[in-house]
Formats: structure tokens, C-alpha cells, sequence
């Protein structure tokens, strides 16, 4: 296989989403599917016990406190076991500028020396925002790649689209597009 050693890791919301409206198939989710479509590789879904509510300003405000406090919210599912994995399509939303913590919850939990991380952050303003200098600093011995900003509303709106834009991210970052 080409892309060996690959896994797309996503955290996604549904519900009500900024600029997108209601949803029932959130962005990460999206992207994630068009990724591991193309390469034909594993996904790993990052998703928190308590989950987050589908109302736009609750769950933004739970996110922003798990931030402020650098809470590390419990998965709800194991980890896959990362010992052939050297590369990781990291998937997530934008919130408040950085990576939902559930994100950190997971790479705090695994081995990142040496793993080559390459960000994709679905958003609707803020692009990357802080997120890959937050992962160049929590996780100095991974390496992070160029990180790539797809809007949410593309990705709703015109999933062809979404699907070119991330193909050429793919490739551009040296992957194989099998499927």
C-alpha cells in the first residue's frame, strides 16, 4: 500500500455549527471520509464519554472553559495501536483558535516522537488559527507539516469542491491518491 503507515485520527461536532447552521454529519467527519477515501487508509474517530451539546453556544462555551483550563476530556474509544503508524492526518475543528481538547487527550496519549503530523482544520474565519504552533510546542518531537484550512460551509456546500481542495493538500504533502 502507498500510504503505509497512515491513519487519519478526526474529531468532528454535529449539530448546530457556526456559519454552517444545523448539521447532521459534522465537518471533521467529512473531510476525514474524503481523506481516507483517497488514500485508502484507517480513520480513528476522537470522541469525548460526555460528548458536546448540538447548540452552537453551549457547546462553544464547554469548549472554551476545557480550554481555559487545559482540560484533557476522557475518549470514549481506544486508541488503535500505533506501532506501524508514522504518519497522522490529524482532522479537527478550529475552537477559539486552537485544537478542541479532546485532541490533546489523544496525543497525549500516544508515542509522538517521531510521527509526522499533518493538520487539517475545517473552520469558518479563523483558518489554522494557533494550531500548529500549539502542536509544534506541546509535541516537540513530532514533526508538523504544512497544516491545510478547509471552511466548513465548502465542505457543507460543495463536497466535490472540498474533495479537490484536499486532494491537492494530499499531494502536494506527498501522499499517493489510490481511490
Amino acid at each position: 500500500m502507498a500510504n503505509r503507515g497512515t491513519l487519519v485520527a478526526f474529531f468532528s461536532h454535529s449539530g448546530e455549527n457556526y456559519k454552517v447552521g444545523t448539521i447532521e454529519k459534522g465537518n471533521g467527519r467529512i473531510a476525514a471520509s474524503i481523506i481516507s477515501a483517497l488514500l485508502q487508509v484507517p480513520e480513528y474517530e476522537i470522541c469525548t464519554v460526555s460528548g458536546y451539546p448540538d447548540d452552537y453556544d453551549e457547546c462553544s462555551r464547554i469548549a472554551k472553559q476545557e480550554r481555559d483550563e487545559n482540560l484533557r476530556p476522557q475518549l470514549r474509544f481506544p486508541f488503535p495501536d500505533m506501532a506501524d503508524i508514522n504518519s497522522m492526518i490529524l482532522v479537527y475543528p478550529n475552537w477559539w483558535g486552537d485544537l478542541p481538547m479532546a485532541v490533546y487527550t489523544l496525543l497525549d496519549s500516544i508515542e509522538t516522537d517521531g510521527l509526522k503530523i499533518y493538520p487539517v482544520c475545517t473552520h469558518e474565519e479563523s483558518g489554522l488559527g494557533m494550531t500548529e504552533r500549539m502542536l509544534m510546542q506541546s509535541y516537540p518531537g513530532a514533526s508538523v507539516m504544512k497544516g491545510f484550512a478547509i471552511r466548513g460551509t465548502l465542505i457543507q456546500q460543495d463536497e466535490e469542491e472540498a474533495r479537490r481542495q484536499i486532494k491537492s493538500y494530499l499531494e502536494k504533502s506527498g501522499f499517493a491518491i489510490v481511490g
